[in-house]
């Protein structure tokens, strides 16, 4: 009991500081404060794929499917040295395509955002697509990139996130929102139907609920409820990386 009463301080004051201790490495490397590094983690095995950062060619991220149009996100990665060392590497550029598969609207890329974990130990490219887009490719660059550093056999996350496909704009061409805080959007422009957002029959439309927000009085129309959903789920998926 004396020996664990010695250790357990010990314990707990090597658990405070190892943030700090870290923090401290990493300056000693040359990492700048504002750094995101991804690191290796386990558990992200199955169900994902391999990205070669080797090789310049464009990879697949993911697929998808709306409007009843299946579709592959390609990425073609430039990376460079990176100053924590020869296991990690810095990305510099990143060319984003989407290739339509058998399409019924063509789907394009709105845009990209990068996006990091709270603990700055994760990145995700958040991809936004739109259908009858003609905007089929989409870049990053090394501004947009600055600081990420992968460690070997870490994993890229990208989310797939679908806008409507007619959004509602001001004056000067900004996005309106409605009060849900969703993308307020019109159901067709007089030649195509928006059905992964609206229901129709007839005359009746009908927005369609975002099942991934909780919403306890879902719209109607003449009471009636619009049970088909937009198609949004299956969106993301895990790359390993490797150099």
């Amino acid at each position: 009991m004396k020996t664990l009463q010695k250790v357990t301080p010990l314990l707990m004051m090597m658990l405070i500081l190892s943030p700090a201790l870290m923090r401290a490495q990493d300056k000693k490397m040359g990492v700048a404060d504002d750094a995101m590094i991804v690191k290796k983690m386990e558990g992200l095995e199955e169900y994902s794929s391999t990205l070669d950062l080797n090789d310049d060619r464009k990879q697949l991220l993911m697929a998808g499917q709306n409007y009843q149009t299946n579709y592959g996100i390609y990425a073609s990665i430039a990376i460079g040295e990176s100053s924590l060392g020869r296991n990690y590497k810095t990305l510099k550029n990143v060319d984003f395509e989407i290739v339509n598969y058998k399409p019924t609207y063509f789907i394009g890329i709105d845009s990209v955002v990068v996006a990091t974990s709270r603990m700055k130990n994760g990145l995700t490219f958040k991809i936004y697509t739109r259908a009858q887009s003609d905007v089929s490719t989409y870049t990053l660059n090394e501004a947009a990139l600055k600081n990420i550093h992968f460690e070997q056999g870490s994993y890229l996350h990208s989310e797939r996130y679908l806008n409507p496909m007619f959004p509602k704009k001001d004056a000067s061409g900004q996005v309106l929102f409605d009060s849900d805080g969703r993308v307020s959007c019109a159901p067709d422009n007089g030649k195509a139907f928006d059905f992964e957002f609206f229901y129709k029959d007839g005359r009746h439309v009908v927005r369609k609920e975002d099942y991934d927000t909780e919403n306890e009085n879902p719209q109607t129309y003449m009471n009636e409820v619009a049970l088909q959903l937009p198609g949004k789920r299956c969106k993301q998926s895990f790359n390993k990386v490797m150099f």
